[in-house]
Parts: structure tokens; C-alpha cells; sequence
């Protein structure tokens, strides 16, 4: 650093030195500022292409979801489809085998009795065999 005052102070002269001066700050000032707006350019080249990036992973996405919607929707379609045109098959035989009783009320499902064998209960200690039980 010392060399380059020296040769400096040499060539240019004390009188010229303070005008040499400004004369770099100004154009340092300038090469900052044009570093600066391209480092801010680059950055939001990246962001914008960085944001494209998530946007179009972020529709393939959404398409691939929508897309297993759709043949999650026709599957149940079709299984309805399939549920009906076999119920529709089974009727026809069951009214050829034995006439149709007529219809009874349905019962709502809490009112209606247990079968015997669902009934739940009561538990009863039983002795082992051989032993008396009380009366």
C-alpha cells in the first residue's frame, strides 16, 4: 500500500491528489451501485424461477390429486352401478322361488326384540362337577 502512495505521489503530483480522489470515490460509488442492481437482478431472476418451479410441482400436483378423485369417483360409480344391477339380478329369483310375503312395518333397530341366541347373559357361577350346590 505504501509503494502505491509512493508511485502514486510520484507520477500525479500533491496538487492532484485530493481531485484523483473524488474522481475514484465517484466511479467506486458507481461500480457499487451497478454491483448492487445486477446482485438484486440475479436474485429475482432466481426467486421469479425458483417460484415458476414451485408453481408448475404444485399444478402437477393438483392435477395428480384431481386425476385420483376422478377414478376414486367412478370407482364408487362403478361399485354402485354393480351393487344395483345385482340386486337386480337377485329379485327376480327369490320372487320366482317362493312368493313375496307381505311387507311388515319395520321396527326402528332399538325396538326391535333379540334373537335368543344374541340375548346377552346373566353370569353364573357354576360349581366344578361333583360338588353340592346351594339351594
Amino acid at each position: 500500500m505504501l509503494l502505491i502512495g509512493v508511485v502514486v505521489l510520484v507520477f500525479v503530483g500533491p496538487d492532484r491528489i485530493p481531485e484523483l480522489m473524488s474522481t475514484a470515490g465517484k466511479y467506486y460509488g458507481r461500480f457499487r451501485r451497478l454491483s448492487d442492481d445486477l446482485r438484486r437482478a440475479f436474485n429475482a431472476e432466481v426467486a421469479r424461477h425458483e417460484a415458476e418451479r414451485r408453481r408448475v410441482d404444485l399444478d402437477g400436483r393438483r392435477q395428480a390429486a384431481e386425476a385420483k378423485r376422478q377414478v376414486e369417483r367412478e370407482a364408487a360409480r362403478d361399485e354402485a352401478a354393480n351393487t344395483e344391477a345385482a340386486g337386480a339380478e337377485a329379485e327376480p329369483e327369490a320372487t320366482a322361488a317362493e312368493p313375496a310375503a307381505p311387507a311388515a312395518p319395520a321396527a326402528p333397530e332399538a325396538s326391535r326384540p333379540l334373537p335368543q341366541s344374541a340375548a346377552p347373559r346373566p353370569a353364573r357361577f357354576e360349581p366344578p362337577p361333583g360338588e353340592p350346590q346351594d339351594p
